[in-house]
Order: C-alpha cells, then sequence, then structure tokens
C-alpha cells in the first residue's frame, strides 16, 4: 500500500500539478530574495494540519526535497482510497501552467494573493488546491476527499496551510 501511496504522491507531483521543466524562463538563482526559502513541508507541520482539518483524519505519510503528502484516513473495507492532503515545491514552473492544468479538469478558478506573491485558487465538490508562485517558484497546498461532508470548507483548510507556509517559507 505504501508504494501506491508513494506513486500517487509522485504522479500528482508530475501529472496534476505540471512538469518542474515547464517554465521557459529559468528559475533566479537560490539566495537571489526570488525564491522561496527552503523548509520540510514548506513550513508545516502535522499539528498545523490537525487544527486546520479540525481533528486527526489525515497521516503524513511522504516527506521530501519536493514536499510532503498525508493520506486521509478513510477506507472502503481494507482499501484505503488514497485521497489526502499535500503541498508540492515546484521550481522553474509557473502559474500559467499549473492553472492551464487545473482549468482542464473542470475546476473553478479565483485568483489571489499571499504575503504579495500572486496565486490562484481551484476548486470542485471533492478539492481545492492553492497556488502561490514567487521568482521561478511556485508552491501548491491541495485537499481531495471522496466525503467532504467529514472536512471544512476544502478552501478554507488549503487557504489556512498556504498563508501559515508563505508566513514561514516566504
Amino acid at each position: 500500500m505504501t508504494r501506491i501511496l508513494l506513486l500517487l504522491a509522485t504522479g500528482c507531483s508530475v501529472v496534476a500539478c505540471g512538469s518542474p521543466t515547464a517554465s521557459t524562463t529559468p528559475a533566479p538563482a537560490p539566495g537571489s530574495g526570488e525564491t522561496f526559502r527552503s523548509a520540510e513541508c514548506n513550513g508545516v507541520a502535522d499539528a498545523d494540519v490537525t487544527r486546520a482539518v479540525g481533528g486527526t483524519l489525515f497521516t503524513r505519510v511522504v516527506v521530501n526535497d519536493a514536499g510532503c503528502f498525508w493520506q486521509e484516513n478513510t477506507a472502503l473495507g481494507d482499501v484505503e482510497l488514497g485521497m489526502g492532503l499535500s503541498t508540492w515545491w515546484y521550481r522553474g514552473s509557473d502559474l500559467d501552467t499549473e492553472r492551464s492544468l487545473e482549468r482542464d479538469t473542470g475546476r473553478t478558478i479565483t485568483e489571489l494573493e499571499v504575503n504579495g506573491n500572486k496565486g490562484f485558487q481551484a476548486s470542485d465538490g471533492n478539492a481545492c488546491s492553492v497556488y502561490v508562485a514567487k521568482g521561478g517558484d511556485v508552491i501548491t497546498w491541495s485537499v481531495q476527499t471522496v466525503n467532504p461532508g467529514k472536512l471544512p470548507d476544502l478552501c478554507s483548510i488549503t487557504g489556512t496551510l498556504a498563508q501559515l507556509s508563505q508566513d514561514r517559507v516566504n
């Protein structure tokens, strides 16, 4: 099951969220002040996730240099559903690529700004993602669930976590 979760998390970072090399402009050099500061899980801890979702409905199962994935503790019989909450950091990506991919899935797009950085929110009945860009970096927070009635408003979850992340890595 862990192998499936890793493939799911990796697949999201490449397919649903865009290729890290999609931009034609090179990413600014680290330390130039034009990128986010690196931090595990983009600066958000398990306790922050628990507060944002109002309980322990998610368990962190993936931590790597690109981000983190918290598995939703939901199953049908013995089969875990693979839904969850994630954050990823893409170097050399851009908002236009990510916006286009989200629009192609049929999600509603809402432009936003977080701590002076442009971004957007993409949502439907079972998912909400927030993307924020700085220089050649994009950080995203996303929640997907098969049972949104068990959670607070999905966009309030990702909005809260995106704001915490921006406060810590911007």
